[in-house]
């Protein structure tokens, strides 16, 4: 076997570069793992060891001053995604960053501009895209396969978590002043993506914030309801929460069709025709990890020049709909996205 065709520094060894790197090892040799980078030097050391990482550095710096280095994946705090991506880009690296990408869309746009004007490629690792349902649901809801023409869908998603946090290095997750967010962009940005990928693109928001008593962080939002109204006219129904338990079917897709309907999660999804009568198909089996998928897309783009899903400029949009999100709730008032933002 050649060289390997990218080599790439994973900054960040927390719980997401560590996912990352083992991923990697599902590729055969598409990605190197030249270095791990985290400023937690006996957190670096150890990490470094499980894994097998001989080289360690705790300054980005490093990595962008090394020619050996071709791209960088940041799984950093979401507050640090922006200018650690315009810096990469700046010193020629191509960005892959976790999700979200940054924490407003005037701060993607320039992430993005960083990009393009410096010749590199931004990518964003956002895993609810490469799961075997997003590509399987997309499919349906294209051909019309056993539901028809799609009338209306709702999505509910998220957990119950009173307490709502984090242990240990994680903690900042949920810590507004350390770049953590609430359910809507920690959590929510995951569903809308994958809601982007399913369905298309949206057009309007309007959503509404609520916390029950038992939910206890004062500073973060516990759940978020949405109307979304896609730009094919077609209106989605969204609820994201931190303070529901989604047991059994009540999680997961409910799309009605002019045909028929379908319920669908992560272990499967039942379509439901006119008559009554149901059928439960499993999704195609994977070859590997959406970790890893996400990963691959990154290198095919970078080397063949071949677009995969989870663009920079496609997650802005979803990024977008987070932001349009939160300022409808404040303001009481629906959200156009072509309005607000421009044509993203």
């Amino acid at each position: 076997m050649g060289d390997p065709l990218m080599r790439l520094a994973i900054v960040g060894a927390g719980w997401a570069g560590q996912r990352q790197a083992t991923a990697l090892s599902e590729l055969a040799g598409e990605i190197q793992l030249t270095c791990l980078v985290d400023n937690d030097a006996a957190h670096l050391n150890m990490v470094a060891a499980e894994l097998g990482v001989d080289d360690v550095r705790q300054d980005l710096r490093q990595v962008l001053e090394d020619d050996e280095i071709d791209a960088v994946s940041l799984c950093t705090p979401h507050a640090l995604h922006a200018a650690q991506a315009i810096a990469a880009a700046e010193a020629g690296k191509h960005v892959l960053v976790e999700k979200p990408m940054a924490l407003s869309v005037e701060e993607a746009s320039a992430m993005i501009d960083a990009a393009e004007t410096h010749g590199v490629r931004l990518y964003v690792a956002e895993s609810a895209t490469y799961q075997p349902m997003s590509g399987f649901l997309r499919d349906v809801v294209r051909s019309g396969r056993h539901i028809g023409e799609m009338v209306a869908a709702t999505v509910c998603s998220g957990f119950r978590a009173p307490d709502y946090g984090y242990p240990a290095r994680r903690a900042w997750l949920a810590q507004p002043d350390q770049g953590g967010t609430g359910t809507w962009m920690l959590h929510g940005i995951h569903t809308v993506a994958q809601l982007r990928h399913v369905f298309g693109d949206v057009a309007a928001v309007y959503a509404h914030q609520h916390r029950a008593a038992s939910f206890k962080p004062a500073q973060i939002e516990a759940t978020m309801s949405l109307q979304l109204t896609l730009r094919s006219g077609t209106s989605v129904h969204l609820l994201q929460s931190s303070e529901v338990k989604f047991a059994g079917t009540l999680g997961g897709y409910t799309i009605f069709g002019d045909r028929g309907s379908l319920q669908a999660d992560a272990s499967g999804c039942r379509f439901i025709d006119d008559a009554g009568k149901q059928e439960l198909v499993k999704y195609p089996e994977m070859a590997h990890s959406e970790y890893a998928q996400e990963m691959a897309a990154f290198a095919t783009w970078v080397r063949d020049g071949v677009e995969g899903p989870t663009t920079g400029i496609a997650e802005r949009r979803s990024l977008a709909i987070v932001q349009a999100g939160y300022e409808s709730a404040a303001s009481g008032d629906a959200v156009d996205l072509d309005a607000r933002f421009g044509r993203l």
